[in-house]
């Protein structure tokens, strides 16, 4: 059986609101964590709040929230 590696996502933070611009996936690893990082914070400066996320297999946590270009939390 194959098993799902990690990987770091950033998305839209609001479901309801589209930006546009698709997910981005990055690899699990620390390379992958600071790129990952950079992007939402790249992406949230463009108008819509952006939320990073770890998804392993089905389960998904979110771990960072940016918003104008700021983590917010």
């Amino acid at each position: 059986m194959a098993m799902a590696g990690k990987v770091y996502v950033v998305e839209d933070a609001d479901p309801g609101a589209s930006s546009g611009i698709p997910a981005g996936t990055f690899p699990g690893t620390l390379a992958g964590l600071l790129d990952a990082l950079d992007a939402a914070r790249y992406r949230s400066a463009a108008g819509t709040p952006k939320v990073l996320a770890i998804a392993e297999g089905k389960d998904r946590q979110v771990i960072r929230r940016f918003e104008n270009g700021q983590e917010t939390w």
